[in-house]
């Protein structure tokens, strides 16, 4: 799975997912530490990467139809503790096969996910 992580995604939960074996950059390798979301999303579709953020624009389906994306995970925890955040992640690609996020919103909480 190819991910772009957004500037708010804690480098520990970028190099997670880089363990687990996804190719993951994060925007500020790009230096483009402060992107605009427009930015972000134009650096994903080129690079078809997934975007993985906390920034809940994101989840603005008229503004980023999520069809025109190759996949927005949304992280929506809180508090933004590491150990629920590792755990949900986890939880979703046990669940949820990766090469299949292209085109749609995941939206992920304590709780679990929800995919549109």
């Amino acid at each position: 799975m190819r991910f772009l992580a957004d500037e708010n995604i804690f480098p520990f939960l970028t190099s997670h997912l880089l363990k687990s074996g996804h190719d993951v950059k994060a925007i500020q390798e790009y230096g483009l530490p402060e992107a605009t979301d427009d930015t972000i999303v134009d650096l994903a579709i080129k690079e078809e990467r997934t975007i993985i953020t906390f920034d809940k624009h994101f989840g603005d389906i008229l503004r980023y139809p999520p069809q025109n994306l190759f996949g927005i995970i949304l992280i929506r925890i809180h508090p933004p503790l590491l150990e629920d955040i590792l755990f949900a992640v986890d939880n979703l690609f046990k669940n949820y096969h990766a090469y299949t996020f292209k085109g749609r919103l995941v939206v992920l909480s304590k709780q679990g996910y929800r995919i549109r």
